[in-house]
């Protein structure tokens, strides 16, 4: 039996791929050459920049949604999309510090010698945490149960799955789940090759690819459901 997929399953593929390499290249990296060069990984490096980039056009397009929503009268909707506006614009702000490293803007001394980072950002913030990258790790595993668990409890439930569809949430496509599972897979994987152990402490800052990865899953829910919406507008 011939087996043809679809242009659309040939895409998902691809993107499903691409964001696999894009996760495990610094354990092959380090097997190959050793060390990943830190331009990818430090502060403003490639993996947060791109991070940062995902979840701010994942912002506007979360808005655009957000918009057709109100013109649909899904008053609820356009609520819970607004909502991941705004969690994807601060994402994205607290990524890059809100741009103090490219544009190197003067911090006050009261918010650097409260940070651990001495970086203008809340998630480095002395005052909400005692130590450093707590509340990072805690909304790191919240998003991990919302990309990949969340999908799969609403294919095995299907009562909740209506209940999340009268409610109106944004939820992630299980194309979604298999590439945050995958990414997931993909630092452990990496830990053991560079550490030696997924729980040694990340020293080199390797799971700034998983990050990465994470945050382009936001901008994939955001431009699947506005496609959705725009076609829903169009009938």
């Amino acid at each position: 039996m011939t087996i043809i997929f679809s242009s659309r399953e040939w895409l998902n593929l691809f993107i499903i791929a691409s964001l696999l390499l894009v996760s495990i290249f610094p354990g092959a990296y380090h097997l190959l050459y050793g060390p990943l060069p830190q331009f990818f990984l430090h502060e403003s490096g490639l993996y947060e920049t791109v991070g940062a980039i995902s979840c701010f056009f994942a912002a506007l397009f979360a808005f655009a949604s957000a918009k057709l929503s109100l013109n649909l009268k899904q008053k609820l909707g356009a609520f819970w999309l607004f909502l991941f506006t705004l969690v994807c614009f601060f994402i994205a702000g607290e990524e890059i510090s809100w741009g103090q490293h490219f544009f190197k803007f003067d911090v006050p001394d009261s918010i650097t010698s409260n940070n651990f980072q001495k970086e203008f950002n809340i998630h480095n913030s002395m005052l909400i945490q005692s130590s450093n990258n707590s509340i990072s790790s805690i909304l790191f595993k919240l998003m991990m149960l919302y990309l990949i668990l969340l999908p799969m409890f609403l294919i095995a439930f299907p009562t909740l799955k209506k209940l999340f569809n009268n409610l109106m949430i944004p939820t992630p496509s299980m194309l979604v789940a298999i590439i945050a599972l995958l990414a997931k897979a993909a630092d452990v994987i990496n830990h053991k090759i560079i550490y030696g152990s997924s729980f040694k402490k990340d020293s080199l800052r390797i799971g700034e690819g998983v990050e990465s990865v994470f945050e382009i899953c936001l901008l994939i829910i955001a431009i699947e459901t506005f496609f959705v919406l725009r076609k829903l507008r169009h009938q």
